[in-house]
């Protein structure tokens, strides 16, 4: 049998078993809308409200603050341009990081060209964090809002959440996280942290695509991206992704039961990983350990290219990333390793190493060793070429 490794889950993981056999039902013969009052409407709803619950229980969120939604990138646009929009200023000023995923940064460029806002962008240093000295200082009169993401999606960087969060509270700005790649890795409390506002994913902790959610705070401070029928206490309105929605509540449920051994489980891969690669030379990790949440390794191979390595890793069933999901596609080098201050050659060498909580420790011990022989080979056909 042929041996595979998807070491990939930051751009997605795999649907865990359980919550596709908690949706199935809603995709066959539960099939109400939850607005009907019949049976079928009332079962519907009744599970939508259990989700509910479970996804505010996962990030120590009060119900009528959760909003589902179609994902992350939804969650983010809704509050970043519903939030300054409903300010009704104009000419006011936001704050977000460097290394912020596209629909934090798209929708940002959406309210300068558009809306007259001022958009501050922070630098990271060379471990990929932002400085809190930076971050008081851009601070303006008209600030509106902050937004920066928990764990970086191509690093694994772990941002001061928190600290952001004291400062942004102490100068009566809204506050911003996008935790796609951080709800179900770390343990979380929105009231802890003071976030205004916080976006998620489920498909990045074992639930269905298309479904996510947002915490809000204050929903009478954001204008709907969405209007219609007044579903999601008229904050999203349309018919509601039943199946989705019991998905999304299905996994929370699971990874809120097990968060606590969660780290562990990424530290053991990650060790693993960088002990069965110590054989190979040339090679560097991208960022700062120390600083970084180990579901997550960037590292990059001298003397080869990203695409090369990836391409023929995935002839031998593995599965890795040259970048972000979202943006791997584009011809354009990475932000984020660009933010870090890499140089080209460094950032075309470079690939990310994704763990999920299905990746197994052969998994990863397979897909090192498999790394060596293909770096070494690419390198071999480069020297011939000289």
């Amino acid at each position: 049998m042929n041996r595979t490794a998807y070491l990939d889950n930051n751009a997605t993981t795999p649907l865990r078993e359980p919550v596709l056999n908690k949706m199935l039902p809603y995709l066959k013969d539960s099939y109400g809308n939850p607005s009907a009052l019949y049976n079928l409407g009332k079962s519907a709803k009744e599970a939508v409200i259990q989700a509910r619950k479970n996804v505010a229980a996962l990030i120590d969120a009060e119900e009528q603050q959760v909003i589902f939604t179609s994902g992350g990138s939804e969650a983010n646009s809704t509050i970043i341009k519903g939030y300054c929009l409903g300010k009704k200023k104009k000419k006011g000023h936001v704050i977000i990081s460097s290394i912020e995923h596209p629909a934090v940064l798209r929708a940002c460029d959406y309210l300068k060209s558009e809306h007259d806002y001022e958009v501050t962008i922070l630098p990271i240093n060379s471990s990929g964090v932002v400085n809190m000295f930076d971050l008081r200082n851009s601070i303006q009169k008209n600030t509106v809002l902050v937004s920066v993401m928990m764990i970086n999606n191509e690093l694994g960087s772990i941002q001061p959440i928190m600290q952001i969060g004291e400062i942004c509270q102490e100068e009566g700005i809204h506050f911003h996280c996008d935790a796609v790649q951080a709800v179900g890795k770390l343990s979380i409390s929105v009231k802890e942290l003071r976030v205004n506002s916080l976006s998620l994913s489920a498909h990045k902790f074992g639930g269905p695509k298309g479904i996510g959610a947002l915490f809000i705070n204050d929903k009478d401070s954001v204008i709907p991206l969405i209007h219609g029928g007044g579903q999601e206490f008229d904050f999203r309105s349309g018919t509601e992704n039943v199946a989705g929605i019991v998905g999304l509540g299905e996994a929370a449920s699971i990874i809120n039961n097990e968060i606590e051994k969660v780290p562990q489980h990424f530290y053991e891969l990650r060790d693993e990983f960088l002990k069965s690669l110590s054989g190979l030379e040339e090679w560097e990790v991208n960022g700062n350990l120390e600083l970084s949440y180990p579901s997550t390794l960037n590292v990059s191979f001298k003397h080869i290219r990203g695409e090369a390595l990836a391409t023929m890793l995935n002839l031998h069933g593995i599965s890795i990333s040259i970048g972000s999901a979202c943006s791997s596609s584009s011809p354009k080098q990475s932000h984020v390793l660009t933010s870090l201050g890499l140089d080209d050659q460094t950032i075309k060498s470079s690939v990310r190493f994704s763990f999920g909580y299905q990746t197994s420790v052969d998994e990863v011990r397979y897909a090192a060793e498999t790394c060596i022989k293909v770096v070494k080979q690419l390198r071999s056909l480069s020297t011939q070429h000289i």
